[in-house]
């Protein structure tokens, strides 16, 4: 009988197992979801005018207070935006910096050719959610 019992509750704590990570799964979506749609904190564009930098701040979500990424889009191809991975925005510095090769902020540039970032920042930091957040190759350039 002590058999029938146990075998009773696995598959019901399977399933509440599967429930929990499915409930986890759905609150990341919305998370992702949500922050790449709020509005920028701040804006500029490059000297050319051709690209937009926004600035969006991510702290409104768990504890990412401090927190924000860089959103790019280039006029001429408007459907197109590129995001960094996120970064702290206390050593956020808007001023734009363009040439022939890359367009940016100070420690953030967007190769213009290759679609890539390179980020100078010091003390930048990987975190887990730029999986999600990050659409475009970026490299850290070490301090």
């Amino acid at each position: 009988m002590m058999t029938s019992s146990v075998k009773r509750k696995q598959p019901r704590t399977l399933i509440a197992g599967l429930m929990v990570l499915v409930a986890c799964f759905v609150l990341l979506f919305y998370v992702v979801k949500a922050m790449l749609g709020y509005p920028a904190s701040s804006m500029i564009v490059s000297p050319s005018g051709r690209y937009i930098f926004e600035n969006v701040h991510v702290g409104r979500v768990l504890t990412l207070g401090g927190m924000a990424y860089l959103r790019v889009t280039d006029r001429e191809s408007p459907e197109k935006v590129y995001r960094t991975p996120l970064y702290s925005t206390q050593l956020l510095d808007m001023r734009s910096v363009e040439d022939d090769k890359t367009v940016g902020i100070a420690w953030m540039y967007f190769n213009k050719k290759e679609r890539t970032f390179d980020i100078a920042m010091p003390k930048w930091e990987w975190h887990w959610l730029n999986i999600f957040i990050s659409n475009t190759p970026y490299v850290h350039m070490e301090d």
